[in-house]
């Protein structure tokens, strides 16, 4: 089934810091079929955040620069750093970079938390419109339908 427009809605909420918003959205996606294409619409636009942020003229920072914003996010937010493991959390940017693997003890849940942790400080430290956000949603839209599709 494709991302719904409720999907991006709950999505969108979140990246614009409507929290009030994204828990009601978020309590309406009650199907595992909405719930999956959720974890894949929040994981394509993690991916497109990691590559935006990460990729510089075509080539992939050094391991060194997302240890140093892992670090930064979390002394910048300390109740978020403590749902982040900082090596969870440079395991999946590394991976998504291609960069890594990571581990086999991390579970599902913990995975997307992270993601949607690491997610977050990634759109809040790009700053962008709203204009700048809607293309950014379209974006992991298309990847995750492509995706799941």
């Amino acid at each position: 089934m494709p991302i719904t427009d409720n999907q991006i809605a709950t999505l969108r909420a979140q990246l614009a810091g409507r929290m009030d918003e994204h828990e009601r959205l978020l309590d309406q996606l009650d199907t595992e079929e909405s719930q999956t294409g959720y974890i894949a619409l929040v994981t394509a636009a993690f991916f497109e955040a990691v590559d935006r942020r990460f990729i510089v003229n075509d080539k992939v920072v050094d391991d060194a620069e997302v240890i140093e914003f892992i670090a930064y996010q979390r002394s910048a937010h300390p109740v978020a750093a403590e749902q982040m493991d900082p090596t969870v959390a440079e395991q999946v940017v590394l991976h998504a970079l291609g960069k890594g693997s990571i581990s086999q003890d991390v579970d599902g849940e913990t995975l997307l938390g992270t993601k949607i942790l690491l997610l977050a400080a990634l759109t809040a430290e790009a700053d962008l419109s709203e204009s700048e956000l809607e293309s950014f949603l379209a974006k992991a839209r298309a990847e995750a339908d492509e995706h799941i599709g």
